[in-house]
């Protein structure tokens, strides 16, 4: 989601902290996210559930809907959620 500056015509871009991600998975069942693996890999996944919270929200694991595979997330890594950027 984008809006337009009506003065200068420059674009604000909705932006989510990532200590609000706990709170979004609950009202959003199924979403959009991408994250940024340990070797630097960017991953992108279209269509995932959280499953479970850890360690007071610093973790959390995902399935992955079309393959059912299980994956496990730092939160601070999270750089999309549901197609809005994620900031520290």
């Amino acid at each position: 989601m984008s809006f337009k500056c009506c003065l200068y015509g420059c674009n604000f871009v909705h932006m989510i902290h990532s200590s609000k991600i706990h709170e979004l998975v609950d009202v959003v069942p199924i979403f959009s996210i991408g994250w940024v693996t340990e070797s630097g890999e960017r991953v992108h996944v279209r269509k995932a559930k959280c499953t479970s919270f850890h360690s007071s929200g610093e973790t959390m694991n995902i399935m992955i809907i079309d393959s059912g595979q299980i994956r496990k997330i730092n939160r601070i890594t999270i750089t999309e959620f549901n197609g809005e950027e994620v900031i520290l």
